[in-house]
């Protein structure tokens, strides 16, 4: 399966795309949607990290950080309701 996404589309600058054709979850829209959350959600809990000890930053600015955090998975966990899961 060689697919090429077309310059211009998200396919073409999306992460991992090349990693969706390999497990054969180009189409699955929502398998992707939830890697990229679950990225974002890395990503998030490392600036949270940094910004710990940064006293600069307002301790509500913090929070809402790791409330914005914490809420990322909660949306996966709404979003897999509308998964089907396809066995091989």
């Amino acid at each position: 399966m060689n697919k090429k996404a077309a310059f211009g589309s998200y396919k073409a600058h999306q992460p991992n795309y090349e990693g969706f054709i390999q497990l054969g979850k180009l189409d699955d829209f929502i398998f992707q949607s939830l890697a990229h959350m679950g990225n974002a959600s890395c990503q998030m809990s490392w600036a949270n990290t940094v910004l710990e000890n940064e006293k600069s930053v307002p301790a509500e600015i913090k929070d809402e950080m790791r409330r914005v955090t914490a809420q990322i998975s909660v949306l996966q966990e709404r979003l897999r309701s509308f998964k089907t899961f396809q066995q091989k």
